[in-house]
């Protein structure tokens, strides 16, 4: 009797320390479901990689107000410029994962930086969780007044027969004018000199006075100079012409099929947000993007609204990286 007791005793002992694991664990692993489901409880800050007033910086302004609609929370755009981006990116790949820091980025600059940089504190892809697209913009080459060239086809042959005298503008080593040329250089096997600056600004100053021939540009940026017929457009880097310079033809179809350069702006937070936080993330940016009032403030600013799902998002991401990181390997670039 009294070892069937002593028995008895045990195995309650033994239960009632099980069932204080089993819940404490339960209260471990119920947290963040919790979290995700009250998620957010305070307001949610956006980090802009670029300065004030630039074209990053008026996008994430513009969905901040959208995401505060569909949250119910504010949403705070925080401005950390530097190093070609990677200083905001930075910034938000080591802020905590819960769904609170989000960093808004184009593609081709953002994933480049892992073949430009070689001392980043983050992976530009698994540093990161994908909330989705929310806008595209094509870019345009244009010419200035030291080009006679009207066409495409004209620029190229003027090329051709004066390899490595004409001149290109960039925003800079590693930006998107300067990889969008060198991939046009690459696949049309064509010569001519890089004259780099520090910023959008400098490069149409010059590129408008004659001192540097051609760039690839941000079409809103360029339109004003276009419309003037101080710049001539030739062509457009998108799949399909754009609604607003639509009698201007793509390089894709000008002879070069495979040439198809868009940037594509996106939200993402820092690698390991739950998933219950992102898809809530997800589904209020997708609402924002799919607003009326936001698409047509989006085509005021020359971008195009395109939301996407997070998984839809990442792939972006990820083919931009691959190719991107492919041209910065063949042609050997390097940030300064």
């Amino acid at each position: 009797m009294k070892s069937s007791k002593l028995i008895h005793s045990g195995l309650f002992k033994a239960v009632r320390m099980l069932g204080i694991a089993a819940f404490g664990m339960a209260s471990l692993m119920g947290t963040p479901a919790v979290a995700a489901a009250d998620f957010p409880t305070k307001p949610v800050t956006i980090v802009v990689p670029y300065s004030p007033g630039g074209g990053t910086d008026v996008l994430a302004r513009i969905i901040a107000r959208g995401l505060e609609e569909n949250l119910g929370q504010s949403v705070i755009v925080e401005n950390r410029p530097g190093a070609g981006g990677t200083i905001g990116a930075a910034v938000a790949a080591q802020a905590p994962a819960d769904g609170y820091t989000l960093l808004i980025l184009n593609a081709i600059p953002h994933t480049s930086s892992a073949g430009l940089y070689s001392k980043l504190t983050y992976d530009p892809v698994k540093s990161f969780t994908a909330i989705g697209s929310v806008a595209e913009t094509p870019y345009v080459l244009v010419a200035g007044p030291s080009i006679k060239a009207t066409t495409f086809k004209g620029l190229i042959e003027a090329i051709r027969a004066n390899p490595g005298k004409i001149n290109y503008a960039s925003s800079g080593i590693g930006g998107v004018s300067h990889l969008t040329t060198e991939l046009f250089k690459s696949m049309g096997k064509l010569e001519m000199r890089h004259v780099p600056y520090k910023g959008d600004g400098p490069a149409i100053t010059d590129l408008l006075g004659g001192y540097v021939d051609i760039s690839f540009g941000n079409v809103l940026a360029m339109m004003p100079h276009i419309q003037t017929k101080k710049m001539k457009a030739l062509a457009v880097t998108s799949a399909k012409r754009s609604p607003i310079l639509p009698d201007v033809p793509t390089v894709a179809e000008s002879g070069f099929p495979e040439f198809v350069v868009v940037g594509r702006f996106g939200i993402a937070a820092p690698a390991g947000v739950p998933p219950k936080i992102v898809a809530r993330l997800s589904e209020a940016l997708t609402k924002a993007v799919n607003s009326p009032k936001i698409v047509e403030q989006l085509k005021k600013q020359g971008v195009d609204a395109k939301p996407s799902t997070a998984d839809e998002f990442n792939s972006i991401m990820r083919s931009e990286s691959a190719k991107w990181l492919g041209v910065i390997r063949d042609v050997g670039i390097k940030a300064q």
